[in-house]
């Protein structure tokens, strides 16, 4: 692009038309500039909020995301780091039973998680129904998590022995009118509502 203005400036023998080269050229230099402060500042961000992720007190971060106001992060909380919460987020606390993930002392109201998520992308309306089709371990009470269940499986799953946890998953919390509901990313933290119609994976929990 330089060498493009330093010839033009070469060829062109009309002032005026100098003159605009010269303020276009000057404006794309000013926003690679800002392009590039803006990029550096979203990077500092970025490494504070996963610098932050393993403190020493176990926190929730939340803040305006660019694309989403209501997005925001969820730090995991190392098993020890869980203050107050004992041994409830000790590996010991989760039995593997094949096909899902039995906790011996419960977390909230979850006492048995899905170690496999659904194979298929599901709309809201679908993976509602999908969790009344549920029977493992002889129950048939499975339901899709709320918001906050899903905050507390992000923040156990490397220690529980779930699978699947690099995309979006659905919650049964709904927002925007009911016209939307939450989803959450088990890959990063990320809590943005979606529209019913999207469709993200589902794991249930009773």
């Amino acid at each position: 692009m330089l060498l493009k203005w330093k010839l033009s400036k070469i060829l062109s023998k009309d002032k005026e038309a100098n003159k605009d080269l010269d303020e276009w050229m000057h404006k794309q230099v000013d926003e690679k500039k800002q392009q590039e402060e803006e990029k550096k500042a979203e990077d500092i961000k970025k490494a504070a909020v996963k610098k932050s992720s393993f403190g020493a007190a176990p926190r929730e971060w939340t803040g305006e995301d660019e694309d989403e106001a209501d997005t925001f992060f969820v730090n995991r909380m190392a098993a020890d780091n869980a203050a107050g919460e004992g041994d409830l987020y000790a590996p010991s606390n989760f039995r593997d039973k094949g096909d899902y993930i039995e906790l011996v002392k419960p977390i909230g109201s979850i006492t048995m998680i899905e170690k496999t998520a659904f194979g298929f992308l599901l709309s809201w309306k679908d993976a509602m129904l999908y969790a009344k089709t549920v029977i493992k371990g002889g129950f048939w009470d499975w339901r899709v998590p709320t918001k906050d269940e899903m905050i507390t499986i992000y923040k156990i799953k490397d220690i529980c022995g779930i699978n699947k946890c690099d995309d979006w998953f659905w919650t049964s919390t709904e927002c925007d009118d009911f016209l939307g509901a939450y989803r959450i990313s088990l890959y990063g933290g990320y809590v943005s509502s979606g529209t019913k119609s999207g469709k993200y994976y589902v794991r249930c929990v009773r």
